[in-house]
């Protein structure tokens, strides 16, 4: 008998050690994926190269592609044979965005490109969502803080030590650019937005850094994303930092008296907006507007009244080459030199219909947003980190296109973002979400008891009889 107890013993001792040395495998792995992965989507596999797009077939970076696909094999085989947790990683709501999205391949223009970006789109959630929840957030932020401040130094000397580090020329002429900092990155834009997430990671839920090295980073982040006059990350980052200072002091127990707000703010806005909707009109007309987006979005609302319901297919309306819709609509440089809609919102109408823009606004805004508001296990600090980033997102694709836009940095913050909200939500079952609760033990309630016929009478009398 001992002898069998001790067998069982070891059997047991050798389970938990094998469970051990894959999670701290699991672990390694997944570190210096997350590392490689903030290395492509921060500076990319050519990071010293002129931004412009000539109206070419986009096939891409083949050797970015490449390393996503050794990371996400990594992620998949080399940590262990995955659980079925760890293998469908991503929410249910992503994947039905991403599995509509596919539906939209099969009409697409330019079917083949579809595919092809729908499916690094989908790899990068994934490879997302498994390194959050394989690193947890503490260490997921912290790699990210670390990788935004070596962009921030290397952004600063390629300003002061390259010609590169400053817009010359775009589409090979002068334009207002000129002048405007970009450090190693392509263009000042995406420059600008990587300043103010190093801002937001700073200034929020920072028990990382001391706070002279906070502070020391906040002001050089700002003074780089000044000089990038990056309208569109500046104007984002002040509505981020306003939303974050706003719910610090909020508790998901008062989700009441958000919702009486919220409802309030959204009348205010709807009230300002139809005040000025001649104001709104004449600036959508105008050409030179909004930078030239005046002379884009016009353009893209026409063919969405055309094509609302499907769109163009996934990713099949920019960069395309000859059968790109934007050749029907115009032959200027919009067609030229655009190499996208600089709307997120617009781009996903067009291309997948107000279908798949609906379920896109569920899938990355509404739902997240709701979780994250709703729950009780999120720390006040971390939640108004996640909200100012989530803000910043939506604020930012209102000017540029970074939804559902592969690896772009925007697109994979706000993945970052979600995945930490997901992970720490669901991290005190009971406590949070209530109307999920609530539905569901209502369905549960409605399949157990069906619909009866009401008793009366002398026989209702008897039944109450029967239970004293």
């Amino acid at each position: 008998m001992a002898t069998t107890i001790s067998a069982v013993q070891r059997r047991q001792s050798g389970m938990v050690r094998s469970s051990s040395a894959r999670a701290r495998r699991r672990y390694i792995v997944a570190n210096i994926c997350f590392a490689v992965f903030m290395w492509l989507v921060l500076i990319g596999t050519s990071p010293v190269q002129e931004w412009a797009f000539r109206g070419q077939i986009g096939e891409g970076d083949a050797a970015n592609q490449v390393l996503h696909i050794v990371i996400f094999l990594a992620l998949l085989i080399a940590s262990g044979m995955p659980s079925k947790r760890e293998l469908f990683c991503v929410p249910i709501g992503l994947a039905i965005l991403l599995a509509y999205c596919y539906l939209s391949v099969s009409w697409a223009i330019a079917p083949a490109i579809s595919f092809r970006r729908i499916t690094l789109t989908a790899l990068v959630v994934w490879v997302t969502f498994r390194q959050v929840d394989d690193l947890g957030p503490e260490r997921t932020l912290r790699i990210v803080r670390y990788a935004l401040l070596i962009l921030l130094a290397i952004n600063f000397l390629m300003v002061f030590f390259s010609p590169y580090g400053i817009h010359t020329e775009v589409f090979g002429e002068e334009s207002s650019v000129v002048g405007d900092w970009r450090g190693i990155i392509p263009h000042k834009n995406v420059a600008g937005a990587a300043c103010a997430f190093t801002i937001l990671l700073f200034t929020f839920d920072n028990r990382q850094f001391p706070r002279i090295v906070s502070v020391l980073v906040i002001a050089l982040s700002a003074t780089f994303l000044y000089y990038t006059h990056s309208s569109t990350s500046e104007i984002s980052l002040v509505m981020a930092l306003v939303a974050g200072l706003a719910i610090r002091p909020y508790d998901a127990n008062y989700r009441v008296v958000l919702g009486i707000v919220l409802l309030i703010v959204a009348g205010l806005v709807a009230e300002i907006v139809f005040t000025n909707i001649t104001v709104l009109t004449d600036i959508l007309n105008d050409p030179g507007a909004l930078t030239g987006r005046g002379a884009i979005w016009p353009l893209l609302l026409e063919y969405a009244s055309e094509h609302l319901w499907t769109g163009a297919g996934f990713s099949s309306f920019w960069q395309i080459g000859a059968d790109s819709p934007i050749w029907t609509l115009t032959s200027g440089w919009v067609a030229i030199y655009a190499a996208h809609g600089h709307n997120g919102f617009l781009d996903l109408l067009v291309t997948i219909g107000l279908p798949g823009l609906v379920l896109a606004v569920i899938a990355l805004i509404v739902w997240p947003l709701i979780r994250l508001l709703l729950s009780q296990s999120i720390a006040k600090p971390r939640r108004s980190l996640l909200l100012a980033m989530i803000i910043f997102c939506i604020g930012h694709n209102l000017a540029e296109s970074s939804l559902l836009n592969a690896a772009s940095m925007v697109q994979v913050f706000l993945l970052i973002a979600i995945a930490i909200t997901y992970r720490q939500s669901n991290a005190s079952a009971g406590a949070h979400h209530g109307l999920r609760q609530k539905m569901t033990r209502l369905l549960r309630r409605s399949r157990r008891d069906p619909v009866r016929a009401p008793v009366r009478g002398p026989v209702r009398g008897a039944i109450r009889t029967v239970r004293r």
